[in-house]
């Protein structure tokens, strides 16, 4: 009887042993659970959901449309400008081929054409009265009017001598050059009322005998 009392405390204290370690172990399997939990919370919460990725994609999409939209405006704009100057070209050779040989007015012209000119336009109104003063708008308009006629920059050329060509001075001759060059024009121009100056013929001359008066 002893021997059973004996037993029995001892198995009693083997399970009062034991008890902690049951609540120890189950503890540390709940605070496991809770960090798997928490781990995947987390990694949900940074992972993109589909309609992020279908947002991305479609901005991604719209910006390469964007890029290729605006590389086929530029290319749209350059060839734009190239059938400009294409055209302005053109013009301009057409304008050259109607150019039609005249009869030059002394032995010092080894060309003489016309072709049709338009006026210039004109910052003057009312009456008009030639001006043969430099810096007048009068000049200013004459000296437009006979390089561009010839293709010279009247803030570059040289104007060697602009001349009353009659008319009451409505008709004038312009003889000029442009810059370190030793080709010269005498140009002929005369007014037309609100329209400005008008070239009418152009001569190109063997030399500049207006050289030494400048």
């Amino acid at each position: 009887m002893a021997d059973e009392n004996k037993d029995y405390s001892r198995l009693n204290n083997r399970n009062q042993r034991r008890k902690p370690k049951k609540w120890l172990s189950l503890v540390l399997a709940l605070v496991g659970a809770a960090v798997v939990v928490v781990l995947l919370i987390a990694v949900l919460n940074n992972k993109p959901t589909a309609s992020n990725e279908t947002a991305d994609d479609d901005q991604n999409k719209q910006t390469i449309a964007d890029q290729v939209s605006g590389n086929s405006a530029s290319d749209d704009e350059n060839k734009e400008q190239s059938d400009e100057e294409k055209k302005e070209e053109e013009d301009k050779e057409e304008k050259d081929s109607k150019k039609e040989e005249v009869e030059p007015s002394d032995d010092n012209v080894k060309e003489a054409y016309k072709k049709d000119w338009e006026p210039i336009g004109t910052e003057q109104s009312g009456a008009h009265t030639t001006t043969f003063q430099k810096g007048t708008t009068d000049w200013n308009e004459i000296l437009q009017a006979v390089g561009g006629a010839v293709g010279l920059d009247p803030a570059t050329m040289t104007p060697w001598a602009i001349e009353n060509n009659g008319n009451g001075g409505n008709d004038i001759l312009a003889t000029i050059s442009g810059p370190g060059s030793d080709e010269t024009f005498r140009v002929y121009a005369s007014w037309v009322d609100g329209d400005g100056w008008k070239v009418t013929k152009v001569e190109v001359l063997k030399e500049n005998d207006k050289k030494n008066s400048y």
